[in-house]
């Protein structure tokens, strides 16, 4: 029982860390091209993107 409300939590939180990335990327100005020109600007933007969603969401579900 107790595992399955923790694999529950455990899918919500990676589904709502995967909304929160698509909406910051879209925000950003991180685009497909940068993969190929800047990759190096094109990583650190994924990291401060990803590291973001997962604290919004860490501080929403996890924390509270």
């Amino acid at each position: 029982m107790r595992l399955n409300y923790l694999k529950e939590i455990q899918e919500t939180a990676d589904n709502k860390v995967q909304q929160i990335i698509s909406e910051l990327k879209a925000k950003s100005n991180l685009t497909e091209d940068m993969k190929n020109t800047d990759v190096l600007c094109w990583v650190g933007t994924m990291n401060s993107i990803k590291a973001q969603a997962q604290e919004i969401v860490f501080s929403e579900l996890i924390y509270a």
